[in-house]
């Protein structure tokens, strides 16, 4: 066989996965050795029964990754070409690559039964037999195999970062995880895509779509919180999740202010903050379909974008004084339950299915002629539908941009009215009333501009 660049470029990202998962292992042995040699330090004291114990542990850890050693580049390098050559071979020998794979599993086994002391790990062995492997691989498809090589050397590489989680999560925490998990894999891809009643209104697909994304709205502000904490954790929440759906963030933001009173201010924050993100989310989709009518809008939307942004940033400094006033320990002791949760967001999914109703009764019996109303409606569910139908048509020159602009600006009043709504009967009064107020002036000043503009 010739050596063509294509066999050339073969052989040089197996030599590259080796050298990288060589390189990885062997700075990780020089941790080790670190590790190893300070235990003796630390045990070698007049309180110590058997000081010779410490020095066995080193010898054990040291043996552990011999293969990993300041050698581990050339000797992993060596087991990436040795899978390639058993790869390269088995296209006229198909034993060759089972053969060349149980060689080096035989040789890395035996390193370990060598140094196997109780305690030690096989993670550097078990690499070794995966580079091997990818080596083969290199030679059915690099691309592949660099990209799982790549990833092979992440995991090694986290390995303080996945202790130090182990030692965090709680078990409730992985249990939902699994639970949360299942619903997106399993039991989401299992409902029809289909609308399921008279009024072609309830597309079951879609409204599981709208729980599991409330849900993971509510799921990660759990677990940012616990790791930023509660100020940090749910402002970023409400920022991000602004970018997909406003209404999921109030909802999930009202369901933690009624179950934690003391975060009351920081949900506020993160829901008016989601909104605003929504405002300029809507912007920028017009602007993408008809620039005329993105000027329209540039006023009304603009400025709720503005009022709100700055209603947000009262909020957070609000929030920020009431977490001071609790002190260190209230910040550290901050309640939090399972980070996953079905109930509130079904309910509120019932609630949007109820609404689309309403929308498609108020679209058989009253028509198209009255646009801003049929906007009001619309937007009582959904913003983005309207937003992209008026774009299309002023675009195409089918309604003039400043009906457009104003028809999506009532969309967006009606759409807060609905957030206020859920804010108040979901987090209760004192919450709804922070929320309300901000998209109130926030709104009622878009509103305004866009009629007068």
């Amino acid at each position: 066989m010739n050596l063509d660049l294509t066999v050339a470029i073969q052989i040089a990202y197996a030599l590259g996965i080796g050298v990288l998962i060589g390189l990885e292992r062997s700075f990780d042995t020089l941790v080790e050795r670190g590790e190893a040699r300070e235990q003796p330090a630390a045990s070698a004291t007049a309180e110590d029964p058997a000081p010779h114990l410490a020095k066995s542990v080193r010898s054990a850890r040291l043996s552990e990754v011999e293969i990993a050693d300041s050698s581990g580049v050339r000797t992993f390098s060596v087991l990436a070409l040795l899978g390639f050559v058993g790869g390269l071979l088995a296209e006229s020998h198909p034993w060759v690559a089972p053969t060349a794979l149980a060689a080096a599993t035989a040789i890395v086994v035996a390193l370990y039964l060598r140094a196997t002391q109780e305690g030690l790990g096989i993670t550097t062995e078990l690499a070794a037999i995966a580079v091997t492997g990818l080596g083969m691989l290199c030679r059915v498809d690099y691309h592949v195999a660099a990209v799982i090589g790549l990833l092979l050397a992440v995991v090694l590489a986290s390995k303080r970062l996945t202790h130090a989680m182990v030692r965090k999560v709680r078990r409730v925490e992985l249990t939902d995880t699994l639970k949360f998990l299942v619903v997106i894999l399993i039991v989401l891809p299992l409902l029809p895509n289909r609308a399921i009643d008279p009024y072609q209104a309830f597309n079951p697909y879609k409204v599981g779509v709208l729980v599991v994304l409330i849900s993971g709205i509510g799921f990660a502000g759990y677990f940012l919180t616990r790791f930023l904490g509660a100020q940090k954790g749910l402002g970023l929440t409400g920022i991000i999740g602004g970018l997909t759906s406003s209404t999921a963030v109030t909802a999930a933001m009202a369901q933690r202010a009624k179950e934690q009173p003391s975060l009351r201010a920081i949900c506020a924050f993160s829901t008016v903050a989601a909104n605003a993100t929504m405002f300029a989310r809507v912007l920028v989709v017009v602007a993408l379909i008809d620039r005329p009518l993105f000027q329209r809008l540039l006023w009304s939307l603009g400025g709720m974008t503005v009022v709100a942004a700055a209603a947000a940033v009262v909020l957070w400094f609000t929030a920020g004084k009431a977490q001071k006033a609790e002190g260190d320990e209230g910040r550290e002791e901050v309640p939090l339950e399972n980070p996953f949760s079905l109930g509130p967001a079904i309910k509120f999914a019932a609630f949007f299915v109820f609404i689309l109703f309403l929308l498609q009764l108020a679209k058989r019996y009253l028509g198209d002629s009255g646009l801003y109303l049929a906007a009001a409606v619309s937007g009582l569910a959904d913003v983005d539908a309207i937003t992209l139908s008026a774009s299309d048509q002023v675009a195409n020159g089918q309604m003039v941009a400043k009906v457009g602009a104003i028809a999506i600006t009532i969309a967006v009043v009606s759409n807060s009215v609905t957030k206020t709504g859920i804010a108040i009967t979901a987090g209760g009064w004192a919450f709804g009333r922070l929320v309300g107020a901000a998209l109130a002036v926030a709104t009622g000043f878009g509103l305004v501009l866009a009629f007068v503009m």
